[in-house]
C-alpha cells in the first residue's frame, strides 16, 4: 500500500454511489488508471486509494504523496479558498472526461464516462486535505450530503505499525505528520467504540448484586434453615457428532462474484483502449487513394447540373439527404461480363435496397444500408442470389466528397468468376457516381 493512511470514516448511514449495482470504491483502479492515463499524475492522485476493512463499516483512505498533511478546515480562509479553487478545477477535467467517454458508441465506454463522473463530486471540506502541495480528496464515490464521518484520531492509532527502532541522523527518513481528526462531543463514542463491552459488563454486575441482596432478605422470611445437601450432576452429555464436511460450492460463489467484479473493471479498461484506439486511429488518417484510369469502354451517363449526389459538410447521423433513388453510371465488372448499373433507394434512416441490373435484363436484389465512419460514407449491400439463379457477392461502396462536395465513390467486390475449370473469387475494383432518379 504505498504512503501513509490519511484518514479512516465509517460507512453508517452513507448512500456509495455506483454502476451497474457495484461501489466505485470497487473498481477505483480502473477509474484511476484511466485518469492516470488521459490526464496525468496530478489528476490520479487527488483520488485517494480506498482500503476496505475485512469486516466492513470501515474504510482506510490512502495517498501516495510525501508531504505535510494538512486538512483544508485548517488552512486559512485565502490559502483555503485556493487549495478548493484547485480541487474544483481537477474535478472539472474529469468530468470533462467522463463526458466525452459518455458519448462512445460502445457500452464499455458510456460505463467508464458515468463512474468517471461519479467520482468527479465534490464532498464537502472535511474530506479535503493537501500532502504538500498535493490536494487529496477522501470518501469520494459516495453522496455529497451522506459522506463517511471521519473517525477520530484515537481509531487510527490502532492501525499504524509499531516505531521502528531510532536510525543515525544522517539515514532517518523524514517523519510524516500524521493527521488526527477528532470532532467536537467525540470522547464519548470513542469510549463506547473502543469498548463495546463495557456497557453489558457493569449492567451483569449490578443484576448480580440486585439478585444477591434479594436472595438475603428471601433468607431472613424463611421458617426453616435452608437445606444446604450437595446434589450430584448428571454425567455430561455425549459430544455432538462431528459436522458435515463444508460445502464446496460457498467458496465457488464467492469466486464466480470475484470474478464478476472483475469482468466490469476489465470491460471499462478496454473501452477506455478503445476509445483511444478511435482517437489515434482518426489522427492519422490515410490518404485518399488516387482515382483508377478510365477505362474505354465504360461510358459515363449523361448528368444534368444538381442531380449528382453531394454529401453534408460534416458528417452526421442525418441520412434525408439519401431518401430517394440513386442510379450510378454503367460500368463493366471485368471484360467477361456484360455492363450493368446499381440503383440505391433509402430512407431518411439510410436503410435500403440495392438493385443491380445486367445489361442482358437480368435484376439482382439485396438489402442495403449506408452509414458515416469518420469522414467516409460507406455503402454495402450482402450476398444474395440474382433473378436467374446466380451468385451475387456483396458490393463495398466508399464515397468522399470531392469538389463542390459531389461523391466520388469507388467501390470493390468480390467477384465470382470461371478460371480454367476452377470457381473462385476476386478482389474488383470499380468507380462510379450516383445520379437522382
Amino acid at each position: 500500500m504505498a504512503g501513509a493512511t490519511l484518514v479512516r470514516t465509517t460507512l453508517a448511514g452513507v448512500r456509495p454511489l455506483g454502476v451497474r449495482g457495484e461501489p466505485l470504491h470497487h473498481a477505483e483502479a480502473q477509474i484511476r488508471a484511466v485518469i492516470r492515463r488521459r490526464l496525468g499524475d496530478r489528476h490520479f492522485h487527488l483520488l485517494a486509494e480506498p482500503e476496505p476493512h475485512d469486516l466492513g463499516g470501515r474504510i482506510d483512505w490512502y495517498s501516495g504523496c510525501h508531504g505535510p498533511i494538512q486538512a483544508i478546515t485548517d488552512l486559512p480562509e485565502g490559502a483555503r479558498s485556493a487549495a478548493r479553487g484547485d480541487i474544483d478545477a481537477l474535478l472539472a477535467d474529469i468530468d470533462r472526461l467522463g463526458q466525452s467517454l459518455e458519448t462512445a458508441a460502445s457500452d464499455d465506454g458510456q460505463l467508464a464516462g458515468r463512474a468517471l463522473r461519479l467520482a468527479a463530486k465534490r464532498p464537502s471540506d472535511d474530506h479535503l486535505f493537501l500532502v504538500g502541495d498535493q490536494p487529496v480528496i477522501v470518501c469520494w464515490g459516495y453522496d455529497i450530503q451522506a459522506a463517511g464521518a471521519v473517525l477520530p484520531g484515537a481509531f487510527l492509532a490502532g492501525s499504524q505499525p509499531p516505531a521502528p527502532p531510532p536510525l543515525p541522523a544522517a539515514l532517518s527518513p523524514p517523519i510524516p505528520q500524521p493527521l488526527v481528526m477528532a470532532p467536537a462531543g467525540a470522547a464519548a463514542v470513542v469510549l463506547r467504540e473502543r469498548f463495546p463491552w463495557l456497557f453489558w459488563l457493569l449492567a451483569g454486575l449490578l443484576a448480580i448484586l440486585a439478585l444477591l441482596v434479594a436472595s438475603w432478605l428471601l433468607r431472613q422470611c424463611m421458617p426453616v434453615p435452608p437445606n444446604l445437601q450437595v446434589t450430584e450432576l448428571p454425567a455430561p452429555p455425549a459430544p455432538p457428532p462431528e459436522p458435515p464436511p463444508p460445502d464446496p460450492t460457498v467458496g465457488l460463489q464467492g469466486d464466480i462474484d470475484s470474478a464478476r467484479r472483475n469482468e466490469d473493471r476489465l470491460k471499462a479498461t478496454l473501452a477506455s483502449l478503445r476509445d483511444e484506439l478511435e482517437r489515434r486511429t482518426l489522427a492519422c488518417r490515410p490518404p485518399t487513394p488516387p482515382a483508377p484510369p478510365p477505362v474505354p469502354d465504360r461510358p459515363q451517363a449523361a448528368t444534368k447540373p444538381g442531380d449528382v449526389l453531394r454529401l453534408p459538410e460534416k458528417p452526421t447521423n442525418d441520412y434525408s439527404f439519401l431518401k430517394g433513388c440513386w442510379r450510378g453510371d454503367q460500368f463493366r465488372y471485368t471484360p467477361r461480363h456484360p455492363r450493368g448499373a446499381h440503383t440505391y433507394c433509402f430512407d431518411e434512416n439510410g436503410n435500403g435496397k440495392l438493385i443491380f441490373r445486367w445489361q442482358n435484363g437480368v435484376t439482382c436484389e439485396a438489402p442495403a444500408r449506408a452509414r458515416y465512419e469518420g469522414g467516409t460514407l460507406r455503402i454495402t449491400d450482402a450476398d444474395t442470389t440474382c433473378a436467374d439463379g446466380t451468385r451475387w457477392t456483396q458490393d463495398r461502396l466508399v464515397c468522399r466528397a470531392g469538389a463542390g462536395n459531389v461523391a466520388q465513390c469507388s467501390g470493390e467486390t468480390n467477384m465470382h468468376l470461371p478460371d480454367q475449370g476452377v470457381t473462385r473469387d476476386r478482389p474488383t475494383h470499380f468507380t462510379v457516381r450516383l445520379h437522382k432518379q
